[in-house]
């Protein structure tokens, strides 16, 4: 699998049902992610990356879902609550003009490249 940068692999995005998603994963998601990762300075666990369109129905997510695009990230970083994860994501310029999402009860954060939202899952 290809490296996507220092600390993200490919591999690391893949739908989870199919292993589709290679090469679609946008750049500037994993720039956010890195920049992200340099501020909390803990490594960040990808829960989904890309999704096909036949996962992202089974989850839920909406039609044309930024995950199926290659522009989200479902993310936790061990020792952080979902809150506080969020809180520095929203310093990360590419999220912060993006999504985020805080998912409290299920213990991680949306993150997308995308229109500017945030929002309580």
């Amino acid at each position: 699998m290809a490296r996507l940068s220092e600390h993200f692999d490919e591999k690391e995005f893949l739908c989870r049902c199919c292993g589709a998603g290679k090469g679609l994963i946008h750049p500037h998601l994993v720039i956010g992610l890195e920049m992200l990762r340099d501020l909390v300075k803990r490594p960040i666990t990808v829960n989904c990356g890309y999704r096909c369109p036949e996962h992202n129905a089974e989850v839920g997510g909406v039609p044309n879902s930024y995950h199926v695009q290659g522009y989200a990230a479902d993310i936790h970083v061990t020792g952080l609550s979902p809150y506080e994860l969020a809180g520095q994501a929203a310093r990360v310029p590419l999220f912060f003009n993006g999504g985020i999402g805080i998912y409290p009860e299920r213990g991680f954060v949306h993150v997308d490249i995308g229109k500017k939202r945030r929002w309580m899952g």
